[in-house]
């Protein structure tokens, strides 16, 4: 969470909103398979960093209607951004490592007495 902004949760959470956008919390709570009193603390953490906007409902001031905003919509972005990054990487890592492997056996060759 510290690397890249949000937790693996939160991101699901703030993907779910994008695709959902002004949903309650029990709505989220279903859609991404969670108790609604789970989701409490994980939603308070993301308003607290300004990525949900947490409003009344407009016709029950007891209810609460969730939004994402620009800075969740950029948390996400930048999140696949990295996440992508990370996959190129692991993809390159993987392509090199057969080529490693052969170079540190030649050089374990050469090195026999």
């Amino acid at each position: 969470e510290q690397r890249l902004g949000i937790s693996l949760v939160q991101y699901h959470f703030l993907n779910t909103l994008l695709d959902m956008p002004a949903c309650s919390p029990m709505l989220l709570a279903k859609a991404v398979g969670m108790h609604p009193s789970t989701l409490t603390q994980s939603l308070k953490r993301l308003q607290k960093k300004g990525f949900i906007f947490v409003s009344d409902a407009p016709k029950d001031s007891r209810k609460k209607i969730l939004s994402l905003t620009r800075p969740g919509n950029s948390a996400l972005v930048s999140f696949e951004s990295q996440i992508d990054s990370v996959l190129k990487d692991e993809k390159r890592y993987r392509q090199l490592l057969p080529r490693l492997a052969h170079l540190d056996f030649a050089s374990e060759e050469q090195n026999k007495p």
